[in-house]
């Protein structure tokens, strides 16, 4: 019996204690932040924003700053992926972007503006503290 209370007590310490491995966001004052959602993962410390996506990533070179009322606009790249190996002479082709949205809590949504639209993203949503569920391009 004693076995089985301190097994239940060592997965509770590392579930509580060990939040941080398993997702969660550090609180101190400089640590990045961590928001995911379907499709989506997205990385955000004191001096850059960077983004995962299914077929995509994305970069903005500085922390989203939202204004009062949770809205924000950046500028950044968004960078199209395909599944499969990367070819010497067809490199990734990093996009103009701009990354806008609205945070209100712990949620965030998102639009990821391109000037082709057929490249655009769906609208998208991210919650903070959550890991993305991401499917790459195979």
């Amino acid at each position: 019996m004693k076995r089985i209370q301190l097994v239940a007590l060592t997965i509770t310490v590392l579930l509580l204690g060990g939040s941080h491995v398993l997702g969660q966001e550090d609180d101190s004052p400089g640590a990045p932040q961590v928001w995911g959602g379907s499709h989506v993962s997205m990385v955000m410390s004191s001096e850059n924003t960077t983004f995962e996506l299914d077929c995509a990533q994305g970069v903005i070179m500085s922390p989203i700053k939202p204004e009062a009322n949770g809205e924000f606009e950046a500028t950044g790249t968004y960078t199209p992926q395909r599944g499969g190996p990367v070819k010497k002479d067809s490199p990734p082709n990093d996009l103009p972007a701009t990354y806008k949205g609205a945070i209100h809590g712990n949620t965030m949504t998102l639009e990821i503006l391109l000037a082709d639209k057929a490249q655009q993203p769906a609208p998208l949503t991210l919650k903070r503290g959550e890991a993305g569920r991401i499917t790459k391009c195979r």
